[in-house]
C-alpha cells in the first residue's frame, strides 16, 4: 500500500512538471501605483473593479499639448488652490488617461499600505456625474476628517477598469518595494519594481529577456543562514545546468516567509523551453520539503535514470493522445447517430432541414 502511495504522488510530481507553464509578460507591459486617497477609497476601488484619479477638470477632452500648458496650469492654480506644482498635476492626469494601457499592472495600498492588491489596468472611462463640485466637498470632507473610511464615495470622474489578481499584506513585500509604495503621489510609475511586482504573483514569469523563478519559503520561523545558503547553492547548481553562472542573479527577501528570486538575463526562446521542466522540479521540490532538505532532495531528482523520466514521459503523452482520438471517435459516431435519424425522419416524409437538425 504504502509503495502504491509513493508511486501514486511522483505520479502526481511529474504531472504538474509536465503541465508547468512560465507566465510570459508582453515587452511592453508597464508597472504603475495608484493611490487611494489616504484608503478612503480602498475597498470601493477593489470591490467595484476600477481605480481613479483626482482633479476633475481635466478629462480625456483636455488639450496636453505644449502650447496649452500655461493655460492649463492656471486653471489647475485656480480651481485647486492647495497645488503647489500645476505641472505634476498635469503629467499625472496626462499618464493616467494615455500612458496607462489595459493590462499594465497596478499597485494599489490601502490606508497605511498595511495591505497591497495589484491588478490588471483595463479601459479608460469617466464618470460624468462626477463633477468638479462634489469632489472640492468630498475632498474637504476627507480632509477635516469629518467622515470614516467607507462613509463617502469616490468623487473622482477619471477612471479605469481593473482585474484585482492578489492582495497582500506588508509583511509579504520586500523593503524596497514597501519603501517605493510609501510616496503620497496620487499616481506613480513603478516600472523599476517589476521584478518585485510579478514575483509576488508568478512562480515563473519572462519579461523583457529575463526569466525570473521565486522560491517561497513559507515558514514562519527564521531560516538560518546555513540553510539559506543551502537553497541559494542548490537552486544556482541547477540552474547552472542550462545557463552560464554570469547570467543569474538572485534577489532574496531576509524575512521568513519571504521569496529567493533568481534571475536569467537574456533567456533566449529555447532557454524558455528548457526552464519549463526545471522550474517545475525546483518550484515543485520547495514547496513540498523543508528548506534545509532541498540539496538533497533536488540531487535525488536528477538521479533517477534518465530511461524512467523519458519512458513516463512517453507514455503520458501516449495517453494524452488516446483519450484525444477516443474523444475524435465519440463525436463521430455522435455525429453519425444524428445523420442516421435525420434520415430515417425524413423518409416518413417529413421536410427537415439536415443542417439545422445537427446544429441543434
Amino acid at each position: 500500500m504504502e509503495k502504491i502511495e509513493q508511486l501514486l504522488q511522483e505520479q502526481i510530481f511529474f504531472d504538474t512538471i509536465l503541465n508547468y507553464e512560465i507566465r510570459a509578460i508582453d515587452s511592453e507591459t508597464r508597472f504603475w501605483m495608484i493611490r487611494t486617497k489616504k484608503g478612503y477609497f480602498y475597498n470601493e476601488f477593489i470591490s467595484n473593479n476600477f481605480i481613479a484619479l483626482a482633479w476633475n477638470t481635466i478629462t480625456s477632452a483636455t488639450d496636453f499639448s505644449e502650447e496649452s500648458q500655461d493655460v492649463l496650469k492656471d486653471q489647475i492654480l485656480l480651481n485647486y488652490s492647495e497645488i503647489k506644482r500645476p505641472t505634476t498635476v498635469i503629467n499625472k492626469c496626462n499618464s493616467f488617461i494615455h500612458d496607462v494601457k489595459p493590462g499594465d499592472y497596478i499597485v494599489i495600498p490601502n490606508a497605511g499600505s498595511e495591505r497591497i492588491t495589484i491588478a490588471l489596468a483595463g479601459e479608460y472611462y469617466e464618470e460624468e456625474s462626477k463633477t468638479y463640485e462634489i469632489e472640492k466637498e468630498v475632498i474637504s470632507r476627507i480632509e477635516k476628517k469629518d467622515v470614516q473610511i467607507n462613509e463617502v464615495s469616490c468623487p473622482y470622474r477619471k477612471r479605469r477598469k481593473i482585474t484585482p489578481l492578489r492582495t497582500v499584506k506588508s509583511t509579504e513585500i520586500d523593503g524596497r518595494l514597501f519603501k517605493a509604495i510609501s510616496n503620497y503621489h496620487g499616481i506613480s510609475n513603478f516600472d523599476d519594481y517589476w521584478r518585485n511586482i510579478l514575483g509576488l504573483l508568478y512562480d515563473v514569469h519572462s519579461y523583457k529577456q529575463n526569466l525570473n523563478i521565486v522560491y517561497h519559503i513559507g515558514r514562519v520561523t527564521p531560516v538560518g543562514p546555513r540553510t539559506l545558503s543551502k537553497l541559494l547553492w542548490a537552486a544556482t547548481d541547477c540552474w547552472c545546468e542550462i545557463v552560464n553562472e554570469d547570467k543569474i542573479s538572485a534577489q532574496v527577501n531576509i524575512a521568513s516567509p519571504g521569496p529567493v528570486d533568481f534571475q536569467i538575463a537574456e533567456a533566449i526562446p529555447q532557454l524558455i523551453d528548457a526552464a519549463k521542466v526545471l522550474a517545475g522540479l525546483t518550484i515543485g521540490a520547495i514547496s513540498v520539503v523543508k528548506p534545509e532538505a532541498i540539496p538533497t532532495f533536488l540531487k535525488s531528482l536528477f538521479s533517477l535514470p534518465a530511461e524512467v523520466n523519458r519512458e513516463y514521459i512517453a507514455a503520458k503523452r501516449e495517453k494524452l493522445q488516446l483519450e484525444k482520438e477516443e474523444r475524435k471517435l465519440s463525436l463521430d459516431v455522435e455525429e453519425q447517430e444524428l445523420n442516421n435519424l435525420a434520415t430515417k425522419i425524413s423518409s416518413e416524409g417529413v421536410n427537415l432541414d439536415k443542417q439545422a437538425f445537427n446544429a441543434s
